[in-house]
């Protein structure tokens, strides 16, 4: 298997020998060269840790702090404050000359690849790149600082005897009202949140505000199941593809994939097989997933707030939530003492030992 971005090729397989034949058989139609073993891929640090590969973005961390000339600043505990940010018009405009919408970008990319911790503070800045305000260059600046503590963190890539797919979703309903002026729309969205774990590590996470304005609670959560389904249902079918091809021990041969859910009403309504009088309302496209549901592909079930790991994608937490949560994605510290984010176990990947460039 190659993962290819642009002239850059990453290959995955279960041989030195069957990795090596692919690239003899390239290099007769193309002109390669050889980067040999995997240290750094699009900006990604990969190290060997024994126990498995640890992959981070240290540099650009480093790159983020100098942007924003924060060297000698202290460090905090969470990434984002507790109140939401709002466009704050009429507030005080900003002091610090750093280019806003660059740093933004570069936590935006770091948000997406190794920092699921980070994703829902930094698309509340995101949001406001087109006009910011001293609020939001504060903010920022409060991720930088979260992040200096934290630079360390990053993926642990690592076996494990089975891949379980499984998902957390939730919602913040109506998040913004009270903190956005009455007058803009978006201080009645919600923001949905989900992570999708695979082997009990998180894969693929989003913090997003919804399109549509929800009308009540249940109708945000549902409209949030649906869309984290639009990344699970797919990647179940990728799953059972690569299943046949690796011939590794994967649940979604023998069982459902297994959605956690905080909110009874949008449970219910995953599992109905008909529109209700208080339902009847919500888009047809958010309903696709019932017939997964229904043919026992995927299983809808309740999890207490407490142990919802989605919930810090959808709000800023308090430091013994966000630690908590933090934890719970975690495998387990390592030797520095550093508790490592996520762990992304690659029980199918044998050998990852070659970086081609075109």
């Amino acid at each position: 298997m190659a993962l290819v971005y642009v002239d850059d090729v990453l290959f995955f397989g279960t041989s030195d020998k069957l990795i090596d034949k692919v690239i003899r058989d390239l290099k007769k139609n193309f002109d390669l060269s050889e980067e040999g073993t995997v240290e750094a891929f699009l900006g990604v640090e990969i190290s060997d840790l024994g126990k498995g590969k640890l992959a981070r973005q240290t540099f650009l961390i480093q790159r983020v702090i100098q942007a924003v000339g924060m060297e000698d600043s202290n460090p905090t505990k969470t990434p984002s404050n507790t109140i939401a940010l709002d466009a704050d018009d009429g507030g005080p405009v900003r002091v610090e000359t750093w280019n806003y919408a660059s740093v933004v970008g570069m936590l935006l990319y770091l948000a997406g690849n190794t920092r699921p911790d980070i994703a829902f503070a930094v698309h509340q800045c995101a949001r406001f790149s087109h006009r910011p305000k001293k609020c939001h260059e504060d903010a920022v600046k409060r991720i930088v600082r979260y992040l200096k503590g934290t630079h360390e963190k990053g993926l642990i890539f690592k076996p494990t005897g089975e891949l379980i797919l499984e998902a957390f979703v939730d919602a913040d309903f109506a998040g913004l009202w009270g903190v956005e002026e009455p007058q803009d729309a978006t201080c009645v969205k919600s923001r949905t949140g989900y992570v999708i774990r695979l082997g009990g590590s998180p894969l693929v996470w989003k913090s997003k505000l919804q399109t549509l304005v929800a009308v009540s609670t249940m109708e945000a959560e549902y409209v949030a199941l649906s869309a984290c389904m639009r990344e699970l249902i797919p990647l179940r079918r990728l799953l059972l593809e690569l299943q046949g091809v690796f011939s590794f021990k994967s649940s979604v041969a023998r069982t459902a994939c297994t959605v956690f859910e905080d909110n009874q009403g949008a449970i219910a309504l995953a599992k109905v097989p008909a529109m209700t009088p208080r339902s009847k309302h919500i888009a047809i496209p958010y309903h696709f997933f019932r017939e997964h549901v229904r043919r026992k592909e995927i299983d809808v079930v309740h999890v207490s707030t407490d142990d919802q790991l989605a919930d810090m994608l959808t709000k800023g937490l308090v430091y013994r939530s966000s630690s908590r949560n933090c934890e719970r994605c975690s495998w387990d510290g390592n030797s520095d003492g550093v508790c490592d984010l996520m762990v992304i176990p690659m029980v199918f990947v044998v050998s990852i030992y070659f970086v081609v460039e075109i």
